[in-house]
């Protein structure tokens, strides 16, 4: 027991720190554990055969992937350790499921993500009010706002000095386009911050604040100048810029309430990105023609978050795979 307290704390998604990790699995189980998060290339872990790894193995190689921007090959992945019935001693499996939960819930694939949430509940009863936060996240993103704010203010009655509940509640809220309610959550998380002791948190926490406090302005200050979807455009950079900030907005209150899951909609969502896309592109051109250092970044800035939405929900837009 002694010499276990002297161990460091176990990871995200880990019962056994690493130190008794490596005295205790196998030697070469171990080493390619620790391959796969600290040196794996991403061409290695392409050509990786993982049929027959075991849940320890995939963890690792779901990580690799996360840090490689290959989100699809992470959540399937997470799938397939969600589906294991061999379980690693290792391993922390509600880590591991919310890990999952997270992704799916970003891609809109709110009834999977909320069935995790149950098993983690089932395997670990003191996690009830973790799952209960993040289940009133996915109602507030489902289009179920007065239920979720509903679990979220029992949750953050549950975790008075935690702002991290009240600050998933204003992002559920800002990402799915109800601003009204914005503020209230982020005045409830820094009075939460006032409680933490620890200085790393704190400042992890009130810089999240801020920069929803930021995204928060911003988005209002363009709907206050008249960037809405459809507003009519001066024709001047800064105005298309904001014409197709404001239709980014909408599209992603839009795709976050109503996830595409039919043929249909995944083709008429990704019509309206590469639209997007191909706005932001011909100003980017404009900028480049006219010399504007500013604007060639904001336009560059611009047809990157157009595509991580795109990604975001499991779309490709064509003509952005370089991107």
């Amino acid at each position: 027991m002694k010499e276990e307290e002297e161990d460091d704390l176990p990871a995200e998604g880990y019962d056994w720190s690493f130190a008794r990790q490596e005295r205790e699995l196998p030697e070469a189980e171990h080493r390619a554990h620790m391959h796969l998060l600290d040196e794996i290339e991403e061409e290695e872990l392409e050509s990786l055969d993982l049929s027959r790894a075991d849940d320890y193995i995939l963890w690792a190689a779901a990580q690799a992937c996360e840090e490689l921007g290959r989100d699809q090959a992470a959540i399937d992945l997470l799938r397939r350790i969600a589906a294991s019935t061999s379980p690693h001693p290792a391993l922390y499996y509600p880590d591991i499921l919310f890990r999952l939960e997270e992704a799916l819930k970003d891609r809109g694939e709110y009834d999977e993500a909320l069935s995790l949430l149950e098993r983690v509940r089932r395997i670990d009863p003191a996690l009830k009010d973790r799952c209960l936060e993040r289940r009133a996240e996915i109602l507030v993103l489902r289009g179920q706002p007065d239920e979720g704010l509903k679990l979220f203010q029992k949750a953050a009655r549950s975790f008075p000095d935690d702002p991290w509940v009240p600050l998933r509640a204003a992002w559920a809220l800002l990402t799915s386009g109800r601003y009204d309610g914005v503020g209230t959550w982020i005045e409830k998380a820094e009075r939460a911050l006032r409680e933490v002791e620890d200085e790393v948190e704190a400042r992890g926490a009130a810089s999240e604040i801020e920069r929803l406090r930021r995204e928060d302005e911003t988005r209002r200050a363009r709907r206050a100048r008249g960037g809405t979807e459809g507003a009519p455009s001066d024709g001047g950079p800064e105005s298309v810029k904001e014409e197709i900030l404001a239709a980014l907005d909408a599209e992603e209150a839009r795709l976050t309430s109503d996830p595409p899951r039919t043929a249909d909609a995944r083709a008429r969502a990704t019509e309206r990105l590469t639209d997007l896309h191909a706005r932001a592109s011909r100003a980017w051109d404009d900028a480049v023609e006219a010399r504007d250092e500013p604007l060639i970044a904001a336009f560059d800035e611009l047809q990157w978050d157009v595509v991580g939405l795109a990604e975001r929900f499991g779309l490709e837009l064509p003509g952005t795979e370089d991107e």
